[in-house]
C-alpha cells in the first residue's frame, strides 16, 4: 500500500492549505475527499491580514487579492440606522496587508488546488471515504471506500470498492460533522448558541451601490447581514423568525421577497446559493488521539459574526505543519505535537467567546430587549468582548507571554539587491527567522547553537543600511525602538517566539527556543524531494 508522512482527510480550505504548507516542507502527503469535485461555492467570506500572509507563503495571495474587497469598516446599526458598533477594518495590519478583506472563497481554493496539483509530494484521493483508522506504533492504516453520487442523496455513498493507505500521522479536516471525530469518540463542548439564518450568495449582473454595504442590521423584526464577497459577488443573511422553517425560506420566492426589501431584484444579481445554516459554537474536548489530529471545523465551530471560523482553521493548519515537519524529520520528539492543542485550543476558544458575545447583539428578537440594548449603546455600553487573542502557551519564550511572545510578527517592505518587496518574499516563512537591526544575529551565537538551529531550519536577517535587507519605510526600526528590542525570533507560523533588549541576550533566548523544541539526537532527511527551492533553509 502507498505510504505517506501525512494523510489529510477533507479537501476544504483547511485541508488544501495544510497540504500546501506540508508540500512546501517536502512532506509526502495524501489528501482524501469523498466528493468527486471541489465545492465551487463560497462559505467563508472574510479573511484578515494574517491569513493573507499565510496565502502569500504558498503563492496564492496575489490571485485572491485581485478579486478581494478591502473593507474599510464593518458597522452594526439598529433598526433606526443608528450606529451601535463600528470596527475599523481599514487600518494596515502588522502582517503587511490591509486589516481585513471580503473575498470569494472559490478563488483562493482554486489557487491552492493549483499549488498542490503542481507538487510532486501530494497524492489526491478523490471520491474516497475513510471508513476506518487503525493506529499502531509507527503509523496509521486508513481503510478507504470509493464513493458514488446517487440521485436524491446529498452526500456520496460508499461502495464495496476498498483500498488501504498508511500514514505516519493523520489530520481530520473534514468539517463540523467530522466523521473521523465521531470514529475517535471525541466529544465537544456546546456553548448553547444555535441560530438558524438564511444565507443568499449572489453574482452581480451589474454594478450597483447599497446605502448599507457591510455589516449587521440589528433589527428585532428580522436581523440582517449585508456583505460583499470580493468584487463580483455579494452575500445577504436573514435570521429565521419563530414559526418559520428552513423549507419555507429555501424557496426561491422567499429570497426574492427579502432581497426586494433591500432594493435588490433579478436585474441586479443572479442567486448562486440559497441555504439555511445553523450558526453554532462547539469546541472539541481534545484535539487529537495518538497520531490523529483534528483541525478547522472538526475541532471548533463558532458563530460568523467576527469572521474568524475559517481563519482559525487556517491558523491550525500552519501551526501543525511546521511541528509535524520537525517531528517527521527526527529533529523534535513527538512531544512537540502536544503544543498544537496547547496553543490553538485556547486561541480558538477565545475567538469563539468573542464571536458569541458579538452574536448576542444582532440576534435579539424581543422588541423591548432591543430597545433597552439600543439605550445602553447610546450611553456608551459595549459587549463584554475579551481582547483579540494571542498565543499564551506552548512554544513561547519563557516569561515573555505578556510581551511580544505569542503576538503576530511584523512584515513590512524591505529592499534586497535593489528590489523592494514584502519581507517574506525574500525570507520565506518555512523556518524560524532571527532578525536584528544591529548586526547579523548569527554573529552572537555559539557554534553549537548555530549547528542545532541548522538542524531545525533557520534564517538570519540583519535589517540595516549595510545588512541583508534595507528598511525602506523604517517600519522595523520603528517597531524595534517602540518595543525596546534589538533582536527578535519569528516562528514558522508568523508568531513571535520572543525578543531581547540587547544582542548580548540573544544567545540565552536561543537556548530557551531550543529547549522548547524537544530536540532529539537523530535527524532523517525529508521524504519528498520533488519541491524545488528548499535545498537550503539557512540564509546568513
Amino acid at each position: 500500500m502507498n505510504e505517506y508522512d501525512l494523510a489529510i482527510v477533507g479537501r476544504g480550505p483547511v485541508g488544501l492549505a495544510l497540504a500546501a504548507f506540508a508540500a512546501q516542507l517536502k512532506l509526502r502527503v495524501a489528501i482524501i475527499e469523498k466528493h468527486r469535485d471541489s465545492y465551487a461555492l463560497p462559505r467563508a467570506g472574510h479573511v484578515d491580514h494574517e491569513i493573507v500572509r499565510l496565502f502569500q507563503s504558498v503563492g496564492v495571495a496575489e490571485a485572491m487579492l485581485e478579486d478581494s474587497y478591502p473593507t474599510t469598516e464593518y458597522v452594526w446599526v439598529n433598526a433606526g440606522g443608528e450606529v451601535m458598533l463600528e470596527f475599523d477594518w481599514g487600518a494596515k495590519g502588522v502582517s503587511g496587508y490591509n486589516s481585513d478583506y471580503m473575498q470569494f472563497q472559490p478563488v483562493f481554493e482554486a489557487e491552492l488546488s493549483r499549488v498542490i496539483g503542481e507538487s510532486g509530494c501530494i497524492d489526491q484521493y478523490m471520491e474516497q471515504e475513510v471508513q476506518n483508522l487503525a493506529e499502531d506504533t509507527t503509523g496509521v492504516t486508513l481503510r478507504l471506500a470509493r464513493t458514488v453520487t446517487v440521485p436524491g442523496q446529498l452526500r456520496p455513498v460508499a461502495t464495496d470498492d476498498v483500498s488501504h493507505i498508511r500514514a505516519r500521522y493523520v489530520v481530520a479536516a473534514d468539517g463540523a460533522n467530522s466523521g473521523l471525530r465521531t470514529q475517535l469518540g471525541i466529544e465537544r463542548d456546546d456553548f448553547g448558541f444555535n441560530e438558524k439564518w438564511l444565507v443568499v450568495d449572489a453574482r452581480k449582473k451589474r454594478e450597483f451601490s447599497l446605502e448599507f454595504d457591510c455589516g449587521q442590521i440589528c433589527d428585532p423584526t428580522r436581523p440582517v447581514t449585508v456583505l460583499p464577497l470580493g468584487k463580483r459577488h455579494r452575500r445577504w443573511e436573514w435570521a429565521l423568525l419563530p414559526g418559520e422553517t428552513a423549507a419555507d425560506l429555501q424557496q426561491p420566492a422567499a429570497a426574492w421577497r427579502l432581497l426586494g426589501e433591500r432594493g435588490i431584484g433579478p436585474d441586479d444579481i443572479e442567486i448562486i446559493r440559497q441555504l439555511v445554516y445553523t450558526f453554532e459554537a462547539r469546541h472539541a474536548k481534545t484535539w487529537h488521539k495518538g497520531r490523529i489530529f483534528l483541525a478547522g471545523d472538526a475541532a471548533h465551530t463558532m458563530p460568523p459574526f467576527m469572521g474568524q471560523g475559517m481563519c482559525s482553521g487556517l491558523r491550525d493548519a500552519k501551526n501543525l505543519a511546521w511541528k509535524l515537519d520537525l517531528v517527521l524529520r527526527g529533529v523534535s520528539a513527538p512531544a512537540l505535537l502536544e503544543t498544537y492543542e496547547e496553543e490553538r485550543s485556547p486561541h480558538t476558544r477565545d475567538w469563539t467567546m468573542i464571536s458569541l458575545e458579538a452574536g448576542k447583539v444582532p440576534c435579539t428578537l424581543d422588541p423591548e430587549e432591543a430597545r433597552l440594548r439600543d439605550e445602553r449603546f447610546r450611553q456608551g455600553w459595549r459587549p463584554p468582548m475579551p481582547d483579540f487573542p494571542k498565543l499564551r502557551n506552548g512554544v513561547i519564550a519563557t516569561g515573555q507571554s505578556e510581551r511580544l511572545g505569542g503576538t503576530l510578527s511584523l512584515q513590512a517592505p524591505v529592499r534586497v539587491n535593489g528590489e523592494t518587496r514584502l519581507f517574506d518574499d525574500f525570507f520565506p516563512t518555512d523556518s524560524f527567522v532571527f532578525i536584528s537591526t544591529q548586526t547579523n544575529p548569527a554573529s552572537v551565537l555559539t557554534s553549537r547553537q548555530r549547528a542545532l538551529l541548522e538542524r531545525v531550519g533557520v534564517r538570519y536577517v540583519h535589517i540595516g543600511e549595510d545588512g541583508d535587507a534595507q528598511d525602506v519605510e523604517a517600519a522595523y526600526s520603528t517597531y524595534f525602538k517602540a518595543n525596546g528590542i534589538e533582536a527578535i525570533i519569528h516562528r514558522p507560523d508568523l508568531y513571535v517566539f520572543g525578543a531581547v533588549n540587547t544582542m548580548a541576550d540573544l544567545a540565552s533566548l536561543t537556548d530557551d527556543l531550543l529547549g522548547h523544541l524537544y530536540l532529539t539526537a537523530a535527524v532523517t532527511e525529508p521524504a519528498c524531494d520533488a519541491v524545488p527551492g528548499k535545498e537550503e533553509k539557512s540564509v546568513a
